[in-house]
């Protein structure tokens, strides 16, 4: 079956300012801190005793389910009038779709039937959602492949038992190319005999299970943001990133705003699920935030779980459906590719314990300048684990909170000269070398697991010369390039690559320029920490030449798409390797250039099948066998919870962490490093990918196939051969891409340009 994925690109601009003082040597294992206040103060904090030396009890915990079923999808589950739970889905042993019931609140499954055989998948459809009634009927969206006419949307009733009916409902001019709504992209039940039909343009219909007729139409502009659709007794509701909409279905006239759900909304992120233990009158709603609960006119939306605390703030957790038991046991479904399920579909039960205290008894604070998705992915896997542990993650900027980098840092240096400081710390971005001679950092070199699973030219990227290791990259990235070979010969050096005029022709000047200073930086470092001025002048010069002249038709280029997440803007992209695919694939650039830190096989290979004898390599530079450190971990030698902090590094170099794979650099763990390159999890699969561009007449398809091994073991021994660290100050870092701008686009010399450049750089040296 043939899906079609769209992807999308966007930007990553880092800017980072230190200034630093007053601080001594790399600390030594042995040696404890004092400080015992946070970098920053967050919201979320231990449990304390009050004045009456209590503490405050009582916290919902969080289990995975197991089940002898491997899930591939799972639509809804219900809770029937009986008790009985009821779920409908997919299992991916078996390829069926059916419906199972579990008497002891989902610990385990019992099949009640298979769907109808008219529509389970073939090469006449597919189902891809479906619903519950309170009754135990079942609603389903076949999507029937007609040829000559596409993809037509079929609803079917499922009685108790599993017998099916089609319902007669068709969406407005749904079939065929110029339809404008083609596809069912929700379906809820409204009470036992009404649905709620959400298609792709948003548009939601109230139609009758019976005859399918249509009592009321909701119109939503699904172009300016998507629309979640719930139901609660005679209520829908509507969620939006920036809006809570009530109606009354049996009027279809939207209520008086419920200023409390909007101003939840607000602080709580999107609401993914939703339910209902009276008919309506209350809601629980769930985010990456954590479960709340609403009483419709009051004035307060009460927070029942915080998601830093479990899997419902982890990045990889998407829910899928909500399911309240009662008042202190709920069932949530999600994708969930960091959980115990080969398929990443998990069941997760809470259940509320009046014994464990409401919030933890120790706090490890743990700081970084940008938010990282794999920290964050493994906070919520080690707090499982450590339910006494809450860890109290800050990253300095946000969106929201309006701070440059030189201010956060500015407050981060005052702090740890304070003894305030975080515990722990991720160094990306900062003067790790100075940190290590300043003593800021404790030696690490005993909490790494066996040498030997390891890349140890990896792990070693700070080792200074007692063999201390105050600075360990838990991941890494590699410098890449990919071209036909009119633009690049696998194994060339900067020199060859560059002397090709317009070799980097058409490509934004500034992330050029910044791609290449992570190759040739630490050429420019000389012994007393100083740079060589005649190494970055013949650098931008080199540089200028395979770029050649500027086309300003790139002012007016998309700048990139940022992603809001949690409250915090994430930008990635344009120093990225993927970021360039499609313009290298279309000929709108001649080589592809960045970061790679996901090895995506199958569309190098769909790449190089457009490229005249295309191949892929490690990116030139004035130095060789350059590697990106990344997610680079130390602990502050004057933190208040040093042992706290060393069990959390351990458990950031097991494998069952060093396997999170959110695209933010290759595990340096070998097993680890293996299946997130592997493809594993395409075997037995045999999909076709269409991937889209910006422009919608540009499609590559390729299979989703395990990667072969023969090209394991090339990306493997690249890996192995590098030697060189990246230099991760970004101060230096943007003075030399902002001068270096201004070069490529013919506005300044290349000595212009290293003059400014050493002004620069020279006086942050000699804070």
């Amino acid at each position: 079956m043939k899906h079609k994925v769209w992807k999308r690109t966007a930007a990553m601009i880092l800017i980072l300012l230190l200034v630093w003082g007053g601080l001594t040597g790399c600390s030594g294992s042995n040696q404890e801190g004092t400080g015992n206040e946070a970098a920053v103060k967050s919201a979320e904090e231990p449990n304390t005793e009050g004045n009456s030396g209590e503490r405050a009890m009582g916290r919902f915990l969080e289990e995975e389910i197991e089940t002898d079923i491997a899930f591939g999808n799972i639509f809804d589950i219900k809770k029937l009038s009986d008790g009985t739970l009821r779920l409908i889905g997919f299992n991916a042993d078996d390829g069926t779709r059916g419906a199972w019931d579990s008497k002891d609140q989902g610990a385990s499954w019992e099949k009640v039937y298979d769907f109808p055989e008219e529509i389970q998948d073939s090469d006449q459809g597919y189902t891809d959602r479906g619903a519950l009634s309170a009754d135990g009927r079942a609603v389903c969206v076949f999507n029937q492949i007609e040829e000559g006419v596409g993809i037509k949307p079929k609803l079917y009733l499922l009685d108790q038992n599993g017998g099916g009916t089609p319902i007669a409902f068709e969406l407005a001019g749904s079939g065929g190319e110029n339809a404008q709504e083609k596809m069912i992209m929700g379906v809820n039940f409204l009470g036992n005999d009404q649905l709620l039909v959400k298609s792709e343009t948003d548009k939601v219909y109230q139609i009758s299970v019976e005859d399918g007729s249509v009592k009321h139409t909701y119109e939503f502009d699904g172009t300016a943001d998507t629309h979640q659709v719930y139901t609660a007794g005679k209520k829908m509701i509507v969620f939006t990133s920036t809006e809570a909409l009530v109606y009354d279905t049996e009027t279809g006239e939207q209520l008086s705003p419920e200023e409390t759900l909007q101003q939840g909304l607000a602080e709580a992120g999107l609401f993914h699920s939703l339910d209902s233990l009276d008919e309506g009158e209350s809601v629980y709603c769930l985010s990456g935030g954590g479960l709340y609960h609403y009483k419709f006119g009051g004035s307060v939306m009460e927070q029942l779980i915080d998601g830093k605390m479990n899997s419902m703030g982890a990045p990889a957790f998407y829910p899928i459906t909500l399911t309240m038991l009662d008042e202190e046991n709920l069932l949530v479904a999600a994708n969930d590719s960091n959980s115990n399920s080969p398929t990443g579909i998990a069941l997760l039960k809470y259940t509320y314990s009046a014994d464990t205290p409401a919030k933890p008894d120790k706090e490890l604070k743990a700081y970084s300048l940008y938010d990282n998705r794999e920290m964050r992915q493994s906070i919520s896997r080690f707090q499982k684990e450590h339910t006494d542990v809450y860890v109290n993650y800050q990253s300095a900027m946000s969106e929201e909170n309006g701070m440059n980098v030189s201010d956060a840092l500015k407050t981060l240096t005052t702090e740890i000269m304070a003894g305030k400081g975080p515990d722990l710390m991720i160094l990306d971005g900062m003067p790790v070398e100075a940190y290590m001679e300043k003593g800021i950092l404790k030696d690490l070199s005993s909490l790494i697991g066996e040498e030997g699973s390891y890349f140890e030219n990896i792990l070693h990227a700070y080792q200074d010369e007692q063999g201390q290791l105050c600075a360990v990259p838990a991941r890494f990235m590699i410098p890449m390039i990919q071209a036909g070979s009119a633009f690049y010969t696998p194994g060339e050096d900067f020199d060859a690559f560059t002397g090709r005029k317009d070799a980097l022709a058409k490509m934004e000047p500034k992330p050029v320029v910044e791609k290449f200073w992570y190759t040739c930086g630490a050429a420019w470092k000389k012994s007393d920490g100083t740079l060589d001025a005649a190494k970055i002048t013949e650098f931008l010069t080199k540089l200028k030449n395979a770029y050649g002249d500027y086309d300003s038709s790139l002012d007016e280029a998309e700048t990139g798409v940022a992603m809001a997440m949690d409250g915090n803007t994430e930008e990635i992209g344009k120093l990225s390797f993927g970021y360039g695919d499609f313009d290298l694939a279309f000929g709108r650039t001649n080589v592809n250039i960045g970061l790679c830190a996901k090895l995506d096989y199958g569309m190098m290979t769909a790449v190089n099948k457009r490229l005249e004898q295309g191949d892929y390599g490690l990116m030139p530079g004035q130095v060789e066998h350059v590697f990106v450190p990344a997610m680079i971990m130390g602990i502050n030698s004057k933190g208040n919870q040093t042992e706290l902090a060393e069990a959390f590094i351990k458990y950031l170099f097991s494998q069952d962490s060093q396997k999170i794979s959110q695209s933010g650099g290759f595990p340096v763990e070998k097993e680890a490093f293996r299946s997130v390159i592997d493809g594993h999890q395409y075997a037995g699969q045999d999909n076709l990918v269409c991937v889209g561009g910006t422009d919608l007449d540009e499609t590559l398809d390729y299979e989703m196939t395990p990667t072969p091994e023969e090209e394991i073991k090339k990306f493997t021994e690249l890996v192995e051969s590098l030697t060189t660290p990246a230099i991760r100050d970004d101060v230096i870092k943007e003075a030399v891409s902002e001068q270096g701008e201004k070069v490529l686009k013919g506005e300044i010399s290349p000595q212009e340009a290293t003059d400014a450049i050493m002004q620069k750089v020279n006086i942050y040296l000699a804070e």
